[in-house]
């Protein structure tokens, strides 16, 4: 029997036993959404099952395709072609569009992967006219998950994208249990959330976060750069003894920290291409949007890996 691809709530999961007991779950007719993740049983993911069911079910652990976060407009211009950002006759401004799009999965027991093909007929096509394949793995390791993807452009043209992952942390406790570590030494300058193409150094400043800082009075939503390559990220959940270290491709510059006033959660993301990067390539600000461009016939591979500690601190 064939899957009913409308049925949000059916999971793949996959399970390993490394140096702790894992486990993880994709919602494969969401846009592959990692709406679980445990470790000895203790689930690390908020994901709300009410959000799932709305038309911007943004919980979870979400992909973020052909353009991560905010797009000024909803419309930008590659190639001297304008590009207007909509599916299903809706405009899509803000977290890309194939969020919660169906995917083909192949799984493997400890890994999964979802795959997404993008043609003249398929509704992102609306907002995003460039024939391609998506992909996504999520892989256990012996500590951790890894998440890896893959473009191929099976188009004539340029593909122009930016890709990057949404995680709902759970606070798991207090916030001054919670500790994030960034290893960037600016932020962006931003206008109602979308990056303008200045950016400030966090030397100094409350949001600094390179030696690490606990969420007791940090209540942010800022867009950081530049991770180099090499550059780890830590997220520390001390209430269960446990650390998040993130490690990504050299592909991945950019890092968002989402923590507010109230919340249960705090996002710690990374990306490929920073918010509103195709309006901030035709202002000349390419360097910093880092907007990737895959020719025809070719492909664009990047990973993030997540690995737990034990801490004792």
């Amino acid at each position: 029997m064939t899957p009913d691809a409308t049925d949000r709530s059916r999971r793949e999961t996959i399970e390993r036993k490394g140096r702790f007991d894992l486990s993880a779950s994709i919602l494969p007719n969401l846009g592959a959404n990692l709406v679980s993740f445990t470790v000895d049983g203790t689930e690390l993911l908020l994901c709300r099952a009410d959000v799932l069911h709305h038309d911007e079910p943004f919980t979870g652990a979400f992909n973020m395709f052909p353009t991560p976060c905010r797009l000024a407009g909803g419309t930008y211009t590659f190639e001297g072609r304008q590009i207007v950002q909509r599916k299903n006759g809706k405009p899509r401004a803000i977290h890309g569009l194939i969020f919660d799009e169906p995917m083909q999965i192949q799984n493997r027991g400890d890994a999964v992967t979802s795959s997404l093909r993008i043609e003249p007929d398929h509704p992102v096509y609306e907002g995003f006219p460039y024939q391609c394949v998506f992909e996504i793995t999520h892989a256990l390791h012996e500590a951790g998950l890894t998440l890896s993807f893959k473009i191929t452009n099976t188009d004539s043209g340029n593909l122009p994208f930016g890709y990057g992952v949404h995680p709902y942390w759970r606070l798991q406790g207090e916030r001054k249990d919670v500790r994030v570590r960034v290893p960037c030494d600016h932020t962006l300058d931003l206008d109602n959330l979308v990056p303008t193409g200045g950016v400030t150094p966090v030397e100094g400043t409350e949001v600094d976060l390179r030696s690490g800082r606990d969420l007791t009075t940090l209540f942010i939503d800022n867009a950081f750069w530049k991770r180099n390559a090499g550059d780890s990220a830590e997220l520390t959940l001390g209430s269960i003894g446990k650390r998040i270290v993130y490690e990504a491709s050299e592909n991945f510059p950019h890092m968002i920290v989402y923590a507010p006033e109230g919340g249960e959660f705090v996002c710690v993301e990374n990306l490929t291409t920073c918010p509103n990067a195709p309006n901030l390539v035709e202002a000349g600000h390419g360097d910093m949007a880092n907007m990737l461009v895959v020719p025809p016939g070719r492909t664009e591979e990047g990973w993030i890996k997540y690995t737990i500690e034990d801490i004792t601190e």
